[in-house]
């Protein structure tokens, strides 16, 4: 089946990634899962990206159209050969979303912290950051 995901920051009026579309190949159940999967999804896409810079860079027509749908046009380069850790970045991000760093919206209904969860086809996933202000008195 296959979700659109739209990442959004919560003072932004624009989405920061906009409808973009991820298969979904396991049985989710829970809130939980759905981000597990999708940050396992993103560290493998990350990791398997290629390294190695080619002599002359160029952008196809459909990398520019594909470039367009989430917002950013680039050649696609890392600039780190570091591999992620895909248990650390799950791990990192459930501690954010039980901590509230980021709300989960599927179709504009807001799945709390391991709430069960009945995907379909064609579903609109959003996450919105939060942005946490910090001071200090005087």
């Amino acid at each position: 089946m296959t979700i659109f995901v739209k990442i959004k920051a919560f003072a932004k009026h624009k989405p920061i990634v906009d409808s973009m579309p991820i298969v979904i190949d396991d049985k989710i159940s829970t809130s939980c899962d759905l981000v597990m999967y999708i940050v396992r999804k993103m560290v493998q896409d990350f990791n398997n990206k290629d390294t190695v810079k080619p002599l002359f860079p160029y952008l196809t027509d459909d990398n520019i159209a594909d470039g367009a749908k989430v917002g950013k046009v680039s050649f696609g380069e890392r600039k780190s050969e570091t591999m992620q850790d895909e248990n650390k970045a799950v791990e990192n991000a459930l501690l954010c979303f039980h901590d509230g760093i980021f709300r989960l919206f599927i179709n504009d209904e807001e799945a709390d912290y391991d709430k069960q969860i009945q995907l379909k086809e064609g579903d609109e996933i959003s996450f919105i950051r939060l942005t946490m202000l910090a001071g200090r008195l005087l």
